[in-house]
């Protein structure tokens, strides 16, 4: 193993639990910071299908940051995809990051930016030049991580409640 605390692999079926454990703690937060972000019943149980999915997937990654000294436990994860663009647009296909979570007593230790370096290593063997995400406006901790990475916002999504 390097020096680092934690080392990165392919996902497998038995992370789901871990990856699923952090993918709900990101989201109870981003429910707490935005009005607009509610989780349905069964949120759980539909993400797990998602990840799933992403697993059997050629043009899917699912990467995970696993700390064995640590119980051995999934610290960190990210899923990456392979998406094409409306034919009008350039490139043709895009990679966009679904989700990156890392726990929190493993932030500011170079997990975020060790998951994002693999997936765009996964990216460039397959010749896609570009990555895009989506980042929720009043999360400002995240905002700040993606711009350090080196992304820049390119449009704004908006929304309108009609009652």
């Amino acid at each position: 193993m390097s020096e680092r605390e934690f080392q990165l692999r392919q996902a497998i079926g038995e992370d789901l639990p871990a990856i699923l454990e952090l993918w709900d703690f990101m989201m109870r937060d981003h429910e707490v910071f935005d009005r607009h972000i509610r989780l349905a019943d069964g949120a759980d149980a539909a993400y797990r299908a998602y990840l799933g999915y992403h697993l059997r997937n050629e043009e899917s990654r699912l990467v995970v940051a696993d700390a064995p000294e640590h119980e051995p436990r999934v610290v960190g994860f990210c899923l990456m995809t392979i998406n094409r663009n409306l034919p009008m647009f350039l490139p043709p296909q895009y990679g966009y990051l679904s989700d990156l979570a890392v726990a929190e007593d493993f932030r500011r230790r170079g997990v975020g930016q060790a998951l994002l370096d693999d997936v765009r290593s996964w990216l460039a063997e397959r010749g896609i030049t570009s990555i895009q995400l989506q980042v929720y406006t009043r999360n400002t901790p995240a905002a700040e991580f993606w711009r350090t990475m080196g992304f820049e916002s390119f449009y704004d999504r908006m929304w309108l409640d009609i009652d």
